[in-house]
């Protein structure tokens, strides 16, 4: 059973997240909360001969909460576990991964590489390591997904034992997805001179269409005008726009239409800014050129880019 009361031994500044909340009688232990950041799902036991590799994970970004609960005296690891599963699987989430004790491959290494990243972030170094490191190799752990209208969510749940001396501990980590806050770092247009000058190309975030399109969004002006100060500023520079993807979906599509947004930008300078033609030249490389790795979403979303380069 649930519920969303918190306890006097919480740590201060801690509560339950509205959509999942604690087994009944826990307190909080560890807490974090951080409004755009990334998390590491597991979908995979520990690899064979490792012991800090999962065999297949996923990363998720938005809204992130993290909460360390400790389980009242004499609750098992098995009987919390199946109380979050069913709470979970009631409130929609579909599993994505599921293990528990030696199907984890390892069940102690697999609890420590879940909450080694997190003690110091969360302030929970000595009470995460005594209820979460699971020594002898209790543990479970659930990875579930919810899709909903106002956004995906995301959960990760580590519920362990160190010993049968301890109480049963409880990671539970939440993930909203949501756009992360754009336009808080501009590139002007003396930083796209010396990119240019330092490594002949520099990547510009600045620049958004709208989904699977190449219409230029509104909140592409700041660096557009920066890019025409720049030429206007040296009007002996000639520059390639080039159009980059990630690798979602087809390739001769993402070609196309990193063409189509290349020339879009070019267009934008030449018509909206009265920049020479044959100084703006367009090129579509779709995700030939990755500066990430295309296997989660925070690579996916460094690759999706403009870049400048000088001819």
């Amino acid at each position: 059973m649930f519920t969303h009361a918190a306890i006097a031994t919480d740590v201060p500044g801690a509560h339950d997240h509205p959509l999942v909340t604690r087994f009944a009688g826990s307190s909080i232990v560890g807490y974090q909360q951080v409004a755009y950041d990334k998390a590491v799902l597991p979908l995979g036991p520990i690899k064979p001969g490792t012991s800090d590799q999962f065999t297949k994970s996923d990363m998720a970004e938005g809204r992130i909460t993290r909460i360390a609960y400790e389980a009242p005296a004499g609750k098992s690891v098995i009987e919390v576990y199946r109380n979050f599963a069913q709470a979970l699987a009631k409130a929609g989430f579909t599993t994505r991964f599921e293990c528990a004790d030696q199907s984890c491959g390892n069940g102690a290494d697999f609890s420590d590489r879940v909450i080694q990243p997190l003690l110091e972030p969360m302030h929970a170094r000595n009470a995460m390591s005594k209820a979460l490191y699971a020594v002898d190799g209790n543990m479970r752990q659930l990875t579930a997904r919810l899709e909903r209208p106002e956004g995906r969510v995301d959960v990760s749940l580590l519920v362990a034992q160190s010993d049968e001396n301890q109480p049963t501990g409880v990671l539970l980590q939440i993930v909203e997805a949501q756009p992360m806050a754009t336009g808080q770092v501009s590139v002007d247009a003396k930083a796209m001179s010396q990119g240019l000058s330092r490594q002949g190309h520099i990547a510009l975030y600045g620049i958004h269409f709208a989904t699977d399109s190449a219409d230029l969004t509104a909140d592409s002006d700041s660096t557009l005008n920066q890019m025409a100060q720049l030429l206007k500023n040296e009007p002996a520079l000639k520059v390639f726009i080039v159009g980059h993807t990630d690798n979602t979906g087809d390739l001769n599509h993402n070609l196309a239409l990193s063409q189509k947004r290349a020339e879009s930008v070019a267009k934008a300078l030449t018509s909206r800014f009265g920049i020479a033609a044959q100084r703006v030249a367009a090129k579509g490389v779709a995700s030939y050129a990755p500066v990430a790795s295309n296997q989660d979403e925070a690579g996916r979303t460094q690759n999706r880019r403009v870049e400048l380069v000088a001819q």
